[in-house]
Parts: C-alpha cells; structure tokens; sequence
C-alpha cells in the first residue's frame, strides 16, 4: 500500500484488549505516515494527525434484532464512497466480520485487505444461547471474510489450524502473535506463610472458566490468600453474578475482590504474587503476555492457545479440573522455593515474544507479506 491511505472499520469503543491492539495497529500505520481513516458509530479514543473517524449515525439500538444488519449496510456504503474518495489501497480490519464487510463494500476495486483474526469465534458462539444457529452464522461470515481477504493473521498456530480446515484457504494464512510490551515490576518475593495475593485479568464470560479458580480455592481455606478478578461482565447472562453467588456459597466472599475493569492494572499487579489464565479459549492472551512482562508467575490452562506461550508443564493446568489447579496453588502456598521456580519458568518463556509488533504490521500494509523480527520465533511466519 506504501503510503497511500488505510480503510478500517469498527463499530464503537469496547474496554479490552481486542480494542486496544486495534488502536495499536491505526496507530502504528499513521505513525508511519499513513493516512488512516475508520468508520465507527461513534469518535474513538485515539488521536493522532494521520487518524480521522467518518461517523455513521444509527437509527437503531444495539437490542434491535436488526442493529448489525443496518450497520452493516451503512458502512458498507461509507467504505465504498471512501475508497473512492481516498484513493485507498487497501483495509486493515479485525475479525471476519468485518472483512466480509470490506470486501463487498469495495468489490470490483482492487483492495487489499488484511484480515486479523484474535479469537475463534465458531468456537466461541458454542458457549452462548442458541449455540447452532450462531455457529451456523458465524461459519457463514467466517467463509465470506475469508475468500474476500487477501491475507489473513491469526494469533496462534492452533487457531490458524482450526480456521484453515474450515475454509480451506490454505494459502492466505499467516501467524502473528501478540507481543509483550510490559516493563518489569518490582514484583514481592512470597514466602510460606503469607497471605498469598492471586489475581485474574479478564473478560467475565462462561469461556473465561473463572469459576474454577473459585472451586479450587474452597479447597484451600486453610490457608492465607485473596484473589483480585479484574474484568467487566460481557456474557450477558450474568455470569459475574453468579460468579458472586458462587463464593458466597462456598464460604469465600470476603477474600475474593470483584474489581471491575481497570485501566492501569499495573498499579494492582505490581502487589501480587500469582497470575491466574483459567481459559477454555484464547486467541494469543494479552493478559497473559502483559504479566509474563510484568515479572509475574504466571498459572494458565493446559489448552493450546497457551500452550504455545507457556510451554513448561508446571506452568500449567487442566481447566476442566479444579483439583489440579488446588494442588498447584497449594505447593506455590506452601512449598519453599515454589514461587521463585515459577516465577524463573515464567520469565523463560517471556522472551520469545518480545519484537516489534508495529513494525509487522506497517510491513504488511505497505505489501509485504514477510513478517520478520520475531525474535526466537520460527523464522519469518508459518504458514499452512
């Protein structure tokens, strides 16, 4: 694309981490002069001199059955005109949703457009109501954004495996994690003996599987610790209630902080002692990055996703099974030395995934399709 300008599309600000590599990623083209405009429902929170928003104003509610058809149409029509008018290169969008938008808006007009896929979302809609129609849904979108795109990044090889067998567009994949961009904190040494401080960065929906983490420390009363989850209900079930309900039965309410969402949780993070990913599902978790980064042991699900990051056994734990995750918080409590080890392994793996994020994605936009510089990461980037 050289410098020519960039398309994208989002429909209105979300606290996340999906939101926040988004940004990243305009801010990093426009820091590298180019033009960047976006269409949204309303201003996002960022600015920069190469960034400009075209605002589509919606007649319908978000609880309108027919919200999404109506945006969809709307900006649809804005991506086209602006193609035009902007004499764009090409789109920078994330998630298939939004690159089937992209694509048909701009069909018939030689755009380029780079599709980056953070989650699995056929997979997620089986955790939510009417799991077959909204699988069904997706898998739809999932096929249209895929032959519409011209290159498409996932965040881990597992997802990328999963997407490509569904598609069968072999050819136009390509894995880009995330990377870690924390700097390290003067994290507390723990000892046996004292109150150990666990914390949960996270979305509170059913994939997120933080009710484990509550199963496993019922089991463990008997010892000194508190558990900070920091994240805001998306399930719309509510699931953060039950979540409540849940320690209130088990007799632990006190010792379990519901913080909300935070938008400096290092400040919070710097007193901990033990980072907790109970995940059923990730794409590439920035939560898990950002406290590998922090200095941070770190406890995360035995599911593929992760286990590209961490990639020592005792790092990990099955997350359908709350007695496993018991006993090992149990030796981190109790075992001397314990907390050191995992703190060691943790750092071990960190490495890996500090590289120039912003520099691969500039790269892309420009045309190239060789991603580089990860790192110790396989040379350049896998593809299927």
């Amino acid at each position: 694309m050289n410098n020519a300008t960039v398309l994208s599309v989002y429909y209105r600000h979300k606290p996340g981490g999906f939101t926040r590599r988004l940004y990243r990623a305009w801010q990093a083209l426009a820091a590298a002069g180019h033009p960047l405009v976006y269409v949204a429902t309303e201003t996002l929170p960022l600015q920069h001199p190469n960034i400009r928003p075209v605002i589509i104003r919606m007649r319908l509610s978000e609880r309108n059955p027919l919200y999404w058809l109506e945006f969809f149409l709307r900006a649809a029509f804005r991506l086209r005109q602006l193609a035009t008018r902007e004499q764009a290169s090409g789109c920078l969008v994330f998630s298939f949703f939004y690159a089937a938008l992209a694509g048909l808006a701009t069909l018939g007009r030689r755009q380029r457009i780079i599709t980056l896929v953070r989650g699995d979302d056929v997979f997620d809609a089986g955790f939510k109501s009417h799991a077959w129609l909204r699988q069904g849904a997706h898998r739809l979108i999932e096929q249209l954004g895929a032959r519409l795109s011209t290159r498409i990044l996932t965040t881990n090889h597992s997802m990328q495996a999963a997407i490509m067998a569904r598609t069968g567009m072999h050819e136009k994949f390509a894995t880009l994690p995330n990377d870690i961009t924390t700097e390290t904190l003067p994290i507390p040494d723990f000892e046996p003996g004292q109150s150990a401080r666990l914390v949960t960065v996270s979305v509170l929906n059913e994939r997120k599987n933080i009710h484990l983490v509550l199963e496993a420390l019922a089991r463990l009363k008997h010892l000194k610790w508190e558990y900070l989850l920091i994240g805001t209900d998306t399930s719309m079930t509510g699931y953060e209630a039950r979540l409540k309900q849940l320690a209130r039965t088990f007799g632990i309410e006190s010792r379990v902080r519901f913080m909300g969402w935070q938008d400096h949780t290092a400040r919070l993070l710097k007193d901990c002692h033990l980072f907790l990913l109970p995940t059923l599902m990730e794409g590439s978790p920035n939560a898990l990055l950002e406290a590998m980064g922090y200095g941070l042991p770190c406890q995360a699900s035995r599911i593929p996703e992760v286990e590209e990051i961490l990639q020592d056994p005792v790092l990990l734990f099955d997350p359908l099974d709350s007695r496993e995750l018991a006993d090992n918080l149990e030796r981190f409590m109790t075992r001397p030395g314990q907390a050191e080890l995992l703190q060691h392994k943790t750092w071990q793996q960190a490495g890996t995934y500090r590289f120039d994020w912003d520099r691969e994605i500039v790269r892309l936009a420009s045309g190239d399709d060789l991603l580089t510089g990860l790192g110790t990461m396989e040379q350049t980037v896998s593809r299927g």
